[in-house]
């Protein structure tokens, strides 16, 4: 069963990759180029393997939209420029607002981190709909709870702010951002340490080379200790065993 979720979850990476950011705050990027086969699981994640970009491009900006009369907060898309820009916004002109639901490949590590705060001074509820990955991981990490839909999976890799891809001297302020983010970096793994991720989930984000991807869906994070809730599409708690046996049904036959 675990190969055929796999093997789903390669295939969406692959259509959906794109080259990585070229800001020069990107910490945990979204790791977005082609893809090989996947590696051999590595207890109970799975890591699939990019190939180095050569070009820079910024990620598109991600879609936010109200739901529930304010209460939810719908986010589907890149962790670009003005995601903390836009999710202040959101918040100020929804003071009711209790939940985020998000998809995200990730992207800039800056506004990423200045988000999760904001999540974090909200106690806000944060739901994985389909897949939340890099940066993206710190913001779920950050809700006062934490869900995810019985079929998204979380991704983790390392920070790379793609610097040697830059001319001099935008390439010696890329390198002076990205030590500034490595060394505020602490909040971001306090968030994890918070979450419940255990040290082997924080070194296998350290392993991860930044172009490749550390998949992990709800049976290997509970497994790993991580403290969260799945909920069905919509919206009703579910056990782990109700995980199990929709994760088998879905995936389990070839």
């Amino acid at each position: 069963m675990f190969v055929a979720i796999i093997l789903v979850i390669g295939a969406w990476f692959i259509g959906n990759r794109k080259p990585a950011p070229a800001d020069s705050e990107a910490g945990t990027t979204e790791s977005e180029t082609p893809v090989t086969a996947p590696a051999a699981a590595n207890r109970g994640a799975m890591v699939v393997q990019g190939e180095k970009p050569t070009t820079l491009t910024a990620p598109d900006d991600a879609r936010m939209v109200t739901l529930e009369h304010g209460s939810v907060l719908r986010i589907e898309g890149s962790v670009g420029a003005r995601f903390a820009v836009d999710l202040k916004a959101a918040l100020e002109a929804n003071p009711s607002l209790q939940r985020i639901d998000i998809t995200s490949g990730g992207g800039y590590a800056g506004p990423g981190l200045e988000a999760a705060r904001m999540i974090r001074r909200r106690n806000l509820i944060v739901r994985v709909r389909k897949q939340c990955a890099s940066m993206c991981v710190a913001l779920w990490a950050a809700g006062a709870q934490r869900q995810m839909e019985p079929d998204a999976w979380i991704g983790l890799h390392d920070w790379d702010a793609r610097c040697d891809l830059r001319p001099s001297p935008d390439r010696e302020e890329c390198n002076y951002q990205m030590q500034f983010a490595t060394d505020h970096d602490s909040s971001y793994d306090a968030w994890l340490r918070d979450a419940g991720f255990n040290q082997y989930l924080l070194d296998l984000q350290t392993r991860t080379a930044s172009k490749d991807i550390a998949i992990l869906t709800a049976p290997q994070l509970w497994e790993n200790g991580v403290d969260f809730s799945v909920v069905s599409h919509e919206g009703t708690r579910m056990t782990r065993a109700e995980v199990q046996r929709h994760l088998a049904e879905k995936f389990g036959r070839r």
